[in-house]
């Protein structure tokens, strides 16, 4: 009896499958956690360089400041703005924080009309695309050294 050498098709496309699985996973999710990491970095640098600035001189740059990260300020998540917090004391303590939330859609995100049921096969994609998917909620913070007197 002769042993058999080598992959096999099914082991061979078992693997293709997983590291393709993994690969699309990792496009969906990579450009999120970049965004995320940017938004961080500008937010330290804004705590260790701005931190005897005021809370509205920081406001009226930080759109140039997400810029030097690469980041376009007018399409930050709404709830970026919306849960911003900047608190100065200008003469060195500055903290700046914000949270949102944003979600990865694998199979693309679902169109807005009405939800089809039955068993069509438009209800059954979308209720498919409704289960792939993964929420993330961020939240960028960062604070000065010098303590508030």
């Amino acid at each position: 009896m002769k042993q058999q050498q080598g992959f096999s098709i099914i082991v061979l496309t078992f693997w293709l499958m997983l590291l393709a699985s993994g690969g699309l996973y990792a496009a969906a999710v990579w450009p999120i956690y970049n965004t995320y990491w940017k938004i961080q970095d500008a937010f330290e640098g804004i705590a260790k360089n701005l931190n005897t600035s005021s809370e509205t001189e920081i406001m009226r740059r930080l759109p140039d400041l997400l810029h030097t990260q690469y980041l376009n300020a007018n399409k930050m998540p709404d709830d970026f703005y919306k849960h911003l917090k900047i608190t100065s004391n200008g003469e060195g303590y500055l903290k700046i924080s914000s949270s949102y939330h944003v979600t990865a859609w694998f199979l693309g995100k679902p169109d807005n009309e009405p939800e089809q049921k039955g068993t069509t096969v438009q209800g059954k994609w979308r209720s498919i695309q409704l289960q792939m998917k993964q929420e993330f909620d961020m939240k960028p913070y960062a604070e000065s050294t010098h303590e508030a007197d």
